[in-house]
């Protein structure tokens, strides 16, 4: 096996056109779960990205958002103190905790945090640092696999098509942005092959920084969404549309903003639209859109971040704000409900500066990461 892509291995203790029909719901703190912070370092971790096998939540731990709020929007701020890099479980069945993964202990030169992870088929869960490794945990046993020779800044992960790891690349030299000459998407085997990445070299008016990844699991083509910083100063949102060869299908920055998509295991596509401050979810068949729902004018500052569709195709959309919108068929038509996550008083804005992250639809209940700490917040879904 090439040095490039050898593993390094360590145990640990361990729909029809139509538009929205919704109903906004408040709902008491009561469904609010939280655990105490696990870092051994100085920084205060919370819960943000997350993916599910069904059973349990795995999450993200970063203390991320406090520092770039506290340091007025320094990225780099997670590197300055040693931190553990922990995945975070929550049990969907009992409602509890478990304890959190330890895929890395917190060292000198430990000291990014994990960002996103991946509930992967073959039972593995792997994780992103964005400014350090890639690599993976088995929660059964506790192996550890650190996936190395492909550089840094990795951030968002996906499952395709033979359970091939889709990646963004947001940078690779997130910790120097000064020196940073692409942005892509890399794709690898399970076992951390490389197969293809697809750059997209800084030119001498725009850098493009790929953020989240969907992959139509019958086609293989590839949809990213991307933040354009603009040399003259100022940011543009792109959408870039790849066939599964990593070929540049389409890409569009016309104004319209694509904050979040994935498909259904049949194919759908699910992409969350922000048109002129108007949200609109988009379902796509191939190359046609087959329904359009009218989701709401959007609430400044606000972020669909994340889509999640589970095994029965229920569709769960959490906004930053702490709303979920989530699907239900009733006599055949496509319905979608707004629902109003709690949180602790102490997690309100302005002085908490909460941001609701993934959320995911179990027995008629949605559950969500919730960045104040290591939090779980969770409602029933209206008959």
């Amino acid at each position: 096996m090439p040095k490039s892509s050898r593993l390094r291995f360590a145990w640990i203790c361990v729909a029809l056109v139509g538009c929205v029909h919704g109903r906004f719901l408040d709902t008491d703190p009561d469904g609010v779960f939280q655990a105490e912070d696990a870092n051994r370092g100085s920084e205060n971790y919370s819960a943000w990205f997350g993916d599910s096998d069904g059973r349990v939540i795995y999450f993200g731990l970063s203390p991320f958002w406090e520092l770039w709020w506290a340091e007025q929007g320094d990225s780099s701020a997670d590197l300055r103190e040693p931190g553990d890099h922990l995945i975070g479980r929550f049990d969907l069945e009992n409602r509890v905790f478990l304890s959190p993964l330890l895929v890395r202990a917190g060292a000198e030169d430990v000291r990014s945090s994990v960002w996103d992870v991946l509930a992967h088929s073959n039972g593995r869960v792997y994780y992103s640092t964005y400014f350090e490794e890639l690599g993976w945990v088995d929660p059964e046993t506790g192996e550890v696999g650190f996936i190395e020779g492909h550089g840094v800044g990795f951030n968002e992960i996906v499952e395709g098509p033979g359970g091939n790891l889709y990646i963004t690349r947001y940078s690779n030299s997130p910790s120097n942005p000064a020196g940073q000459s692409f942005g892509g998407l890399v794709v690898l085997t399970p076992d951390g092959e490389m197969l293809r990445e697809v750059r997209f070299g800084r030119t001498d008016r725009q850098f493009t920084a790929p953020k989240s990844v969907a992959v139509d699991p019958k086609t293989g083509e590839v949809w990213l969404n991307a933040d354009v910083f603009l040399e003259k100063g100022g940011i543009e949102f792109a959408m870039i549309h790849l066939d599964a060869e990593g070929k540049i299908l389409e890409r569009a920055s016309d104004g319209s903003e694509l904050m979040f998509m994935d498909f259904d295991a049949s194919g759908n596509g699910y992409f969350v639209v922000d048109d002129a401050g108007t949200i609109e979810l988009l379902v796509r068949r191939a190359e046609e859109v087959v329904s359009r729902f009218d989701l709401g004018p959007r609430i400044p500052g606000d972020f669909a971040q994340d889509l999640q569709i589970n095994s029965d195709g229920e569709v769960a959309i959490s906004f930053w704000s702490g709303s979920v919108v989530v699907s239900s068929e009733r006599a055949g038509q496509q319905r979608w409900t707004r629902i109003t996550l709690p949180k602790p008083r102490r997690c309100n804005p302005p002085r908490g500066r909460s941001v609701t992250y993934s959320a995911f639809i179990h027995e008629q209940r949605v559950y969500a990461t919730l960045y104040c700490g290591a939090s779980i917040t969770s409602a029933p879904i209206p008959e």
